[in-house]
């Protein structure tokens, strides 16, 4: 399948999940929506495969971490900032990784409506990465949205890395 129809097939049936969990995110109260996010907890109430290899109770640590830091995450303008504070979380409670860190940030920013401007990356959207672009991969842990192939860019920042992880697992019926 050409990356031109990938990125329909998206569009129609993957985006629509991711949709759904923004707009379940957006409806929540900033403390539940913390705990939900460090959880993992989707829309149908289940923890969000992810989140699995961190389990509930590491998840809530992380939790408990973001809480006392709710007046910070309150005076954020920036999902960069968001996300500065789910790294911090990260490396002080072992088990929480990279992809803890960013879906974390980017539930909470759901709530907040903060939206990432570039791309972040981690194991499976380097995948997706190696695919769609030629040569190597960034080292770095966001790109830019204006390398990614044309086709993407009718996609906001964070479609692109969803669409990306997908993309890179080649499973079309897998949301990452």
């Amino acid at each position: 399948m050409d990356l031109f129809k990938t990125v329909i097939w998206y569009k129609e049936e993957a985006l629509p999940l991711l949709t759904q969990t923004k707009e379940f995110y957006e409806k929540l109260e900033l403390e539940t929506a913390i705990e939900f996010a460090s959880t993992g907890k989707e829309p149908n109430g289940k923890m969000h495969s992810h989140q699995r290899r961190v389990g509930y109770r590491k998840g809530m640590l992380g939790a408990d971490e973001l809480a006392r830091k709710i007046e910070e995450i309150k005076r954020c303008t920036s999902f960069d900032d968001i996300f500065s504070i789910t790294e911090t979380v990260k490396k002080d409670i072992y088990r929480l990784g990279d992809l803890w860190s960013y879906d974390t940030a980017l539930r909470i920013g759901f709530n907040l409506q903060i939206y990432p401007q570039q791309v972040y990356v981690q194991c499976g959207v380097v995948k997706g990465i190696k695919k769609v672009l030629s040569g190597g991969i960034p080292k770095e842990r966001c790109v830019p949205t204006s390398i990614l192939p044309f086709e993407l860019q009718e996609l906001k920042a964070y479609e692109m890395e969803n669409f990306l992880c997908i993309y890179g697992k080649n499973k079309e019926k897998v949301l990452c």
